[in-house]
């Protein structure tokens, strides 16, 4: 059985690698809000968001008043019309959630 000749074929440089597709866009920042029992969700939002769309879905979570709540960053307080620029927030923050204490006694 003879064989046949082998016809060479060109060398071609294989296809450049694709780039994963990234889930959230470069614009956007993922801010964690968590609460003191441990409860939290996370919010995809663009720096240029106010913070009190993030608020009112989380107190709604919780089936709380936004007012019954108060949201701290690094122990500073969060107001509902600042945005993640405005307080230099990055991918990954959290935000932490009280609840509003009232009065008190002193013994």
């Amino acid at each position: 059985m003879a064989s046949e000749p082998v016809e060479e074929m060109p060398y071609t440089e294989p296809p450049p690698a694709q780039q994963p597709a990234t889930p959230a866009q470069p614009d956007q920042l993922t801010l964690k809000f968590r609460d003191m029992n441990d409860y939290s969700i996370d919010f995809k939002l663009k720096p240029s968001t106010k913070l009190v769309k993030a608020m009112n879905a989380f107190s709604a979570r919780l089936q709380k008043d936004t007012k019954e709540l108060r949201f701290l960053s690094e122990g500073r307080r969060v107001l509902p019309d600042q945005t993640p620029s405005d307080l230099d927030l990055e991918d990954g923050d959290e935000i932490d959630v009280h609840m509003e204490q009232i009065g008190g006694y002193m013994i």
